[in-house]
């Protein structure tokens, strides 16, 4: 495609047009630089790297909050996402003296993070001929990048090295939105859907044969007669794990050299703190950086800002805030990510007045409680404390399923299955947190812990690292899993009503396919007692910045912030309602495809165009028949029929009574 710029687009004019930012007391609120941000704020500066386990973000937090307060619970009207959910902790933007910006350069795009995402997009927009520039937090000498798989749909590697059958795309988008509640952005989730695939191939284009041997894919062979349709919901195995001589961060870096010869600068050691933007906050126009070893700042020009910075996990203020469910259903233990970064990309947008994600949040598990036996997340029966199944556990796997659970009372849960564990083990819901591998060596050691366990009695036996219990009868077990009479008599009313609805083929009382209803009816029976731990955090947080189709952040009015991008977990849109686990490596595979598919619009579109279209169109009409909702703000049932109003419903006065036309085609409304 063509490519139009206006007079901030370009690389060559865009240091004459800019130059360095204006630095008047407007642009700055005080203070001298990153040390006088407050202890909060201070620690979103850090860049993309974790934050050093000696910050404890709790204790970090507490006491900016105290000292500034939250925001009202009313009279925010007007105000930005930053100043009403980031009150008391996301802070000022830092003040940066003119004279302290050592160097300015150019470039058409200007990427933050060289992670899975940012090196995506990087390589594809250089690919296509533009000027990038890649600032990264991590030195490049001990440069890392997070995970092995990388989850996508019907890649070549899939289809004609693997021999996996070609998945429907449109079962998948419609199946992904069932986990998000219909909250995911749906022009994101089609390019996943129908683009991951050339996106992997793309990333290990160059790979020798040996090499592409060596990649693993996840959950193949299944089993002969596997079902791939179970409960409603789809299996999607083949993730491609990179666990031979080429792991994954070799891979990131594979990509990096390959952006740098089609031309890209990397620029290593450096963290993006202050984004360059206008008095409003409705256009970037570039970043500055902080260099960890000089401590002088840089700053980057481009027509594009990318923010691809890493997730919020080590910043728990942001954590609690943005990833309210897990931070509830913790009961407000402070939320915080093994692998987490510090959140600043989503910070420096939400000072000049983005908006983040606009759901419960998510992360990588603790919205969920998930039983995890020795045979890992099996859908087996549930029981909870009581002894009483509470939810069909097959409903989406255990990321789905074990919302439920994370909302029951108590401490823990049991997990029975009967003498055919091996049937139970081959047949489940292929995705995140089920059994990974179901080739001979998994079976062999599912089998040596059932046979470990035989025998073991009340003591139980941890040969798995998780005591297992086994017995001949289920009350047998029961006792052994220490329930008291009455769970007892609940947990074996529980497995009778299981049988009886497998073999009537319908569960009425929780509505799972009886096809993955596998018989407890013959000994040895297993039982494994667990507890239960939700919130406070987990592998990584999933949550970021409101962002349209295109990738643009999005501020007030959502309109779309003019130059300012996001992707991989600085942007939202992915897992608004928490993780879903529909395929292993879904998050990985979002950020490697959303940074290939934002690369390449970034070099082929006209973006700005986007922050324009539209405004002249004609303003609605507004009809005066039907009755009038309440104004804006009221909970009185009066109004003039302005803008705003509720549409006619039942009983309005002078609506047409008319048969159910479709609406659209000039027939009345349905009753």
């Amino acid at each position: 495609m063509t490519n139009h710029h206006d007079n901030n687009g370009g690389a060559g004019d865009a240091g004459a047009l800019r130059g360095r930012i204006a630095l008047s007391r407007r642009h700055f609120l005080g203070g001298a630089g990153v040390l006088a941000m407050g202890a909060a704020s201070a620690g979103m500066i850090a860049g993309c790297s974790p934050q050093p386990q000696s910050e404890t973000p709790g204790a970090r937090d507490a006491g900016a909050m105290a000292a500034t307060g939250a925001a009202g619970a009313t009279g925010n009207q007007g105000k930005t996402m930053g100043e009403v959910l980031g009150a008391g902790w996301l802070g000022e933007e830092p003040t940066i003296a003119e004279d302290e910006i050592a160097s300015v350069s150019d470039a058409d795009i200007v990427v933050c993070g060289a992670g899975h995402a940012g090196t995506a997009v990087a390589r594809r927009a250089s690919e296509l001929g533009k000027k990038v520039i890649v600032v990264e937090m991590q030195p490049e000498d001990t440069f890392s990048a997070l995970g092995n798989d990388i989850g996508h749909l019907n890649s070549s590697w899939q289809l004609d090295r693997v021999g996996i059958p070609e998945y429907s795309v449109v079962d998948f988008m419609n199946e992904y939105q069932m986990y998000a509640a219909g909250r995911t952005q749906p022009t994101l989730l089609s390019q996943f859907a129908n683009r991951s695939g050339e996106a992997l191939d793309w990333f290990i284009d160059g790979y020798t044969e040996a090499e592409k041997d060596e990649l693993i894919p996840l959950n193949w062979p299944v089993v002969e007669g596997y079902n791939y349709k179970k409960n409603g919901f789809t299996s999607y195995v083949g993730t491609c794990q990179f666990g031979g001589s080429v792991g994954m961060t070799d891979a990131v870096k594979r990509s990096q050299d390959k952006a740098r010869e089609a031309g890209a600068e990397f620029v290593f050691g450096q963290a993006a703190v202050r984004l360059v933007h206008n008095e409003d906050g409705t256009e970037v126009t570039g970043v500055i950086a902080k260099d960890s070893t000089s401590g002088e700042y840089h700053q980057y020009n481009g027509g594009a800002v990318v923010l691809a910075c890493g997730d919020i996990g080590s910043n728990s203020a942001m954590y609690n805030a943005i990833c309210r469910e897990n931070y509830e259903l913790g009961e407000y233990a402070d939320c915080a990510a093994m692998s987490g970064r510090d959140g600043s990309g989503i910070a420096m947008a939400m000072r000049i007045g983005a908006k983040v994600e606009i759901a419960t949040g998510g992360d990588m598990g603790s919205h969920a409680f998930i039983p995890l036996s020795p045979m890992e997340g099996v859908e087996c029966l549930w029981l909870n404390k009581y002894g009483e199944r509470y939810c069909n556990e097959a409903f989406g796997g255990p990321l789905l399923s074990g919302c439920a659970g994370a909302r029951e009372p108590g401490d823990r849960a049991y997990l029975i299955w009967g003498g055919d564990w091996k049937e139970v083990f081959l047949n489940q819901l292929a995705g995140h947190l089920a059994p990974k591998e179901w080739d001979d060596e998994a079976i062999a050691n599912v089998q040596a812990t059932m046979e470990a366990a035989v025998g073991s009695g009340a003591e139980g036996d941890d040969t798995s690292g998780k005591f297992l219990y086994c017995a001949d009868t289920l009350e047998e077990l029961c006792d052994f899993m220490g329930m008291e009479e009455g769970v007892k008599a609940n947990a074996l009313a529980a497995v009778e009503k299981w049988n009886a609805a497998r073999k009537a083929g319908s569960d009425t009382e929780f509505g799972r396919d009886p096809e993955t209803m596998w018989p407890i009816e013959e000994g040895p029976f297993y039982g494994y007692p667990c507890g239960k731990r939700v919130g406070g955090g987990s592998l990584v947080a999933t949550s970021g910045l409101l962002v349209t189709g295109r990738q643009q952040v999005q501020g007030q009015g959502f309109e779309p912030i003019k130059g300012l991008f996001a992707c991989g977990n600085n942007s939202g849109g992915r897992f608004p309602m928490g993780y879903n686990g529909i395929m292993n490596g879904v998050s990985i595979g979002m950020c490697l495809c959303l940074g290939y598919t934002l690369g390449e619009f970034l070099a082929t579109e006209d973006y700005n165009r986007y922050c324009t279209l539209g405004a002249g169109n004609a303003d609605i009409k507004q009809s005066d028949k039907g009755m009038a909702g309440p104004p804006m703000g009221s909970g009185e049932g009066e109004g003039d029929g302005a803008e705003g109003g509720a549409p006619a419903g039942d009983g309005a006065e002078g609506a047409p009574a008319g048969d159910g036309g479709a609406p659209g085609e000039g027939g009345p409304a349905p009753a």
